[in-house]
């Protein structure tokens, strides 16, 4: 191994310039096409293209269109009695009809309105200018159709909803689209609360565009500071500083090249990697100060440097790479993309720091005195040198403090929630809850259900029979707990039968009879949604009848319940349509953001597992002591067990962004543990004792780890700045995680090792003075 490192500094060294060069070159290319990188503006969903519950929601939309394009804007203080209200609105309607990317639009001025002419239905729009004030109220409060649809059910708030074109939905003119129709509303209607996917998404993005970079800039004016606290020289500070962003640039590159766009999962990329890409410059940086310090050759220093860091900085890289590699076994094609690419821009980090750090020192003048002596400061050797004495004194001790956490975290693992709502992205009292709250206070539900049921011949659901079972079903579903709007073709029958039955007259709002049915059928075949002044309701039955959707309103109550609650809708569906002539669906954003998170949490402890089993392999072979690789293990285990029983106490739900911290952590925080004992077992092998092999490692080791924990720790603090919930829960969570990872791998380890040392390490040749290898 050692010759293959040494071939590597050799042919570094000898084409130093050159590699430079190249890697110039490289970067201007890479440099272009991550400006070419397209940013996916469609849903944050974390299901995988494949999975069923996606594939169902996909097969509705085609053939009943999307509820995720749908738009709502509440009025809060609108009157719907106020016939000047009614007018201003009847105007904004007109004009939101002809903004671009709007397909339709539906609103008190415009929704459809029967009138019965003859034997035949005349479709007309509710808002009629030529009308009396008085007369145009009156229209609109006999029209039960309405109900929790346009207009509250006590009748005192209005509402509208615009349908954005589904292509148009998917790209960044949706932000400028509803920026431009809240503003407008304002300025016709007044004040105006805004609700949907398209809203939600939309602010995503926004957010997303301002905070990454201002995110990645933070992350890079800390990785500075601790560079110059660390070294005090503006060469070891502006090379990390090129290399991390040739780091995130080349990973920004490899993401336009695959055809792949960024996304709000792979949008935090390119801080994370100035984050990480900065720790492994601190150890190569750290190793090379000290040996030349040491030998006062700076030839023979850099050899040195990647001979011994350069083999142990390869695999904390691969490490961190297979943590987020594991990611890609998510079940999410989001959360893929990140680890795949994740995994790639750390290995991308490892050639250029492995490169561009000993090239440019070989061409560069030696470092300056005040570079060594701020490399090689005597206080962190009396404070690690104070720590070794600890750790030999406090050994069991410190086990069995470790063995007590360890119980107490494990106890509020068995407490952490798992019960997670949608929108809690959002803090309460974010405008975006804000916005939902005041939807929810006036309609609630507003996570869209999409319930379908299918016969077995064309149509079944004009007959009567079906008409009243689904009015039955309508019923049954709205008396659920947690479900607050229900509409079907019923509505759609019963509209039909008050405006040609009853003259209008709102008690006439229910089913016809048999006899009455026949009349009716002409009126039920232009009222599928799509044709003769219905092209703005949504449609709930295909153009044979075979086919027909109910759509519910439903609460976000979190992940656990509306699981039961899909339980208790499809019971409710087959006890009035038996499942052996009928086939039912139910699906919709409630269903598929509530099973996303169950499944994608699930496959991330899955994905866990399969790093630490990768990791603990990697890591018995660069020891080839089971012994060793158990103990490594530990200082790595115990922080993401004591997080675990954080958010236990804590009560922070395990969702999605918090359960992503698990594998990320690990393979993060391994890295110092790989550091700390590749130092150790070489020391071993050259004849140190233990306690001497522990002194000279923290010594060699420690103030490398501590800075770049503090790098890392201070990095995953930046994310916390986030106004995303869920960002902000993983940058703090992993912080802690690391913190913690630091504390067990400066006090736990060497106590284990103190412990158990003697059992797993021969020395190889007698024992050494410690003044040889310091």
């Amino acid at each position: 191994m050692s010759s293959i490192w040494s071939r590597l500094a050799a042919f570094i060294l000898k084409h130093s310039l050159r590699l430079i060069a190249g890697t110039v070159v490289l970067a201007v290319f890479f440099g272009y096409w991550a400006l070419q990188v397209e940013t996916d503006h469609g849903g944050g969903h974390f299901l995988s293209s494949d999975s069923p519950e996606y594939i169902a929601e996909a097969e509705v939309e085609e053939r009943f269109g999307s509820n995720q394009t749908l738009l709502y804007l509440i009025f809060p203080s609108a009157d719907p009695s106020d016939p000047d209200f009614l007018g201003r609105l009847a105007q904004f309607t007109q004009e939101a009809n002809e903004y671009e990317g709007v397909e339709y639009v539906l609103s008190l001025a415009n929704a459809p309105y029967l009138v019965r002419e003859a034997d035949s239905l005349a479709v007309r729009s509710l808002y009629d200018a030529e009308l009396s004030g008085s007369q145009q109220v009156t229209r609109v409060q006999q029209q039960p159709f309405l109900r929790d649809l346009l207009i509250t059910e006590d009748g005192t708030q209005p509402a509208m909803v615009i349908k954005i074109d589904p292509v148009f939905n998917d790209t960044a003119e949706r932000i400028t689209l509803s920026d431009q129709i809240r503003t407008r509303a304002e300025a016709v209607v007044g004040e105006v609360a805004l609700a949907g996917a398209p809203f939600m998404r939309s602010e995503y993005a926004k957010r997303i565009t301002r905070e990454m970079p201002m995110l990645t800039s933070l992350a890079l004016l800390l990785s500075a500071f601790f560079l110059f606290l660390a070294f005090r020289s503006f060469r070891a500070i502006l090379l990390p500083l090129v290399i991390v962003t040739f780091g995130f640039s080349w990973t920004l590159a490899l993401i336009a090249l695959s055809g792949h766009k960024t996304n709000v999962v792979t949008s935090i990329l390119p801080a994370l990697i100035v984050v990480i890409g900065i720790a492994n410059a601190i150890h190569i940086s750290t190793k090379f100060f000290s040996l030349y310090e040491r030998l006062g050759n700076k030839r023979r220093a850099l050899v040195g440097t990647i001979e011994t860091v350069g083999v142990a900085t390869f695999l904390t890289c691969l490490t961190t790479a297979v943590g987020f590699f594991a990611l890609t076994l998510s079940g999410s094609d989001q959360l893929g993309d990140f680890g795949m690419f994740a995994s790639a821009g750390i290995m991308i980090l490892y050639g250029l720091s492995i490169i561009l750090i000993p090239a440019t020192f070989c061409l560069t003048s030696p470092p300056a005195a005040r570079t060594l002596a701020a490399s090689n400061n005597e206080r962190f050797h009396r404070l690690f040198a104070g720590l070794a004495r600890y750790c030999r004194r406090n050994a069991r001790p410190i086990l069995v403090g470790a063995a007590v956490l360890l119980g107490l975290s494990l106890i509020g693992l068995m407490r952490v929630p798992t019960n997670v709502q949608v929108f809690t992205d959002f803090d309460p009292d974010d405008p975006v809850r804000q916005n939902i709250a005041k939807f929810d206070s006036a309609y609630g539900g507003l996570l869209p259900m999409d319930v379908v049921v299918k016969g077995d011949r064309a149509g079944l659901f004009r007959a009567l029979p079906n008409l009243r079972r689904l009015d039955r079903l309508q019923n049954t579903l709205a008396e659920l707990p947690d479900i607050e709007r229900v509409y079907s073709l019923a509505n759609v029958a019963k509209l039909t039968t008050q405006a040609y039955i009853g003259g209008g007259n709102p008690r006439a709002y229910r089913l016809p009879s048999q006899f009455e049915l026949p009349a009716l059928q002409r009126a039920l075949r232009q009222l599928d949604g799509r044709s003769d002044g219905f092209e703005n309701v949504p449609a709930f039955v295909d153009t044979s009848y075979a086919e027909t959707r109910l759509l519910l309103g439903v609460n976000d109550i979190g992940t656990n319940r509306m699981l039961v609650l899909r339980d208790s809708v499809r019971a409710a569906i087959e006890r009035v349509f038996p499942p052996d002539r009928y086939e039912a669906v139910v699906t919709g954003q409630a269903i598929t953001s509530s099973f996303s998170n169950t499944n994608l949490v699930r496959n991330l402890v899955f994905s866990l597992a399969l790093a630490l089993l990768v990791i603990s392999v990697l890591m018995a072979l660069l020891f080839r002591s089971i012994p060793l690789t158990l103990i490594s293990l530990a200082p790595n285990v115990l922080p993401l067990l004591l997080v675990g029983g954080v958010m236990g106490y804590l009560e922070i739900p395990l969702k999605p962004s918090t359960a992503l911290i698990f594998p990320i952590a690990f393979g993060i925080a391994v890295d110092d543990t790989i550091h700390f004992l590749a130092k150790y077992r070489m020391l071993r092998l050259n004849g140190l004792n233990v306690p001497d092999a522990i002194h000279v490692t923290l010594r060699e080791t420690g103030k490398a780890i501590l800075f770049t924990s503090m790098v890392l720790v201070s990095g995953f603090l930046v994310f916390t700045a986030s106004t995303f919930a869920g960002t902000a829960n993983m940058g703090g969570l992993t912080a802690l995680s690391l913190i913690l990872a630091l504390l067990t791998n400066l006090i736990l380890l060497p106590a284990l090792l103190y412990l158990f040392g003697e059992r797993h390490v021969v020395s190889g040749g007698g024992s050494k003075p410690v003044s040889d290898f310091l």
